[in-house]
């Protein structure tokens, strides 16, 4: 089965607004609401994820440095072609610098079956979801959070 995703906005301001079972609905909230971005579509697994150690995966990992007025410095780690080794997760994030208020690294990483890899794809969705982040990082240390804080919200949001 598959689902359309009405998203609006772009970078820190990117979001889902609704979730559809079909392309008409989604089409027809995305004319109503004017909305540019394109209708996302995705297949639903409603199997549990299951280690398949010994596939061939591909590693991204998206890196930038955050300023109180942007986001810079992006870098990329790709590496093709491993072989999964019993991963614990296939996701993560984290802080792994944080220099003074309002100034720190943010990273995440994923791994995805080789089949399924598209470089263009998958370094757009992980830019976005940087910038994400990247925005919540920045609302808690405005609210006053400690790095311990901001690093525990990073890691339970992937």
């Amino acid at each position: 089965m598959k689902i359309y995703i009405v998203t609006d906005g772009t970078y820190s301001d990117y979001r889902i607004e609704r979730v559809f079972s079909n392309p008409e609905a989604a089409e027809d909230y995305k004319k109503w609401h004017n909305i540019d971005n394109e209708i996302e579509e995705y297949e639903i697994y409603d199997e549990a994820f299951t280690k398949e150690d010994g596939k061939k995966v591909m590693f991204i990992k998206v890196q930038g440095t955050v300023y109180p007025e942007a986001v810079v410095d992006i870098r990329y780690a790709i590496r093709p072609d491993m072989i999964n080794e019993d991963r614990h997760s296939v996701s993560g994030a984290g802080l792994s610098d944080y220099r003074k208020p309002g100034v720190f690294t943010i990273y995440n990483y994923h791994y995805i079956p080789a089949e399924q890899w598209n470089e263009a794809k998958y370094k757009d969705k992980f830019t976005k979801s940087l910038y994400d982040l990247a925005g919540m990082a920045k609302a808690m240390f405005a609210d006053g959070a400690s790095v311990s804080d901001v690093e525990q919200a990073i890691r339970e949001s992937i």
